[in-house]
Formats: structure tokens, sequence, C-alpha cells
């Protein structure tokens, strides 16, 4: 399904800069189906489609660290990444493991919504990308943040 229409669009998070797959690795050779190393986790794939449709990605898996408080306590997250998908479409394995690469990273989850939009709009044949993120409750207080926002 996956194979020949792949491209590969490489971004890293935390620094915006392009990351190259390990060396002897060709820049088409996807996630899907084979093991992946730990250094490949700040790639993102994506693949061609046939037209423009809505996509809609949905976990309860997102974690970064609190930037507030010393030691490791993390934010988690339910997380949704809304987008069009105008001539490429987001390799969901890439995108999992694109994403847990945030566990380790003190972010505020308003920062952290901005920083997801910003990567996820910089690929290729994608627009319209919307990103929402709900805090399990802390201290009785749900956050809710929606990026860009409606307003």
């Amino acid at each position: 399904m996956c194979s020949q229409g792949i491209k590969n669009m490489i971004i890293n998070s935390q620094s915006s800069k392009n990351v190259f797959p390990r060396k002897g690795k060709k820049m088409d050779e996807t996630m899907l189906g084979r093991e992946i190393e730990e250094n490949e986790y700040g790639r993102l794939d994506t693949f061609e489609i046939d037209g423009p449709m809505r996509i809609n990605f949905y976990t309860k898996e997102l974690q970064a660290l609190c930037p507030s408080v010393e030691g490791i306590q993390p934010d988690i997250y339910e997380t949704t990444l809304s987008y069009r998908a105008l001539t490429h479409a987001i390799e969901s394995k890439s995108l999992k493991l694109w994403l847990v690469q945030y566990r380790n990273q003190r972010i505020f989850g308003e920062h952290l919504a901005i920083e997801l939009h910003r990567n996820l709009s910089s690929l290729n044949g994608i627009d319209d990308v919307q990103v929402r993120l709900v805090q399990n409750i802390r201290g009785g207080i749900i956050t809710d943040i929606l990026y860009p926002s409606e307003i």
C-alpha cells in the first residue's frame, strides 16, 4: 500500500532542522513494516494520496515534562491532530514514534500545541492543520488547548 509513492519528510521537533536517516538507509525507506531504531524517532514519513481528504489522528499517549516542576513529572495529553491532506498523508507509525520524543522535553502545553502545528504544517502536500491538546486533570483543572484558535 505504501511502497512506491512514499516520500519522506524529515523534521526534528526540537530544533526544526532536517534530520537524515542513519548511514546506509535510503531516503525513501519508511518505518512501516520494519523494526525502528530510537535514532529514527524524530522523523515523519508521508505518502502520496489520490486527492484531498481530511485526516484526524487521536491519541491519549502524548507526554511532555512539566517545565514548572523539578524531576520527571509528566503532563499527559489527549491529542487530536487534524489536517487536510492535499497530495500527501502522514504515515501513522512514524507519527506515533515522532510524538514519543516529547516525553523528555520540558514544555508547556500551549507551546507544545504551537510546535506540533508548526512542524506538521511544514510538510509538503498538507495544510489546514489543527492541534487540540486536553491535559489530564491536575489540581482539579482540565486544560483544553486548540491551535490555531477559532477566535
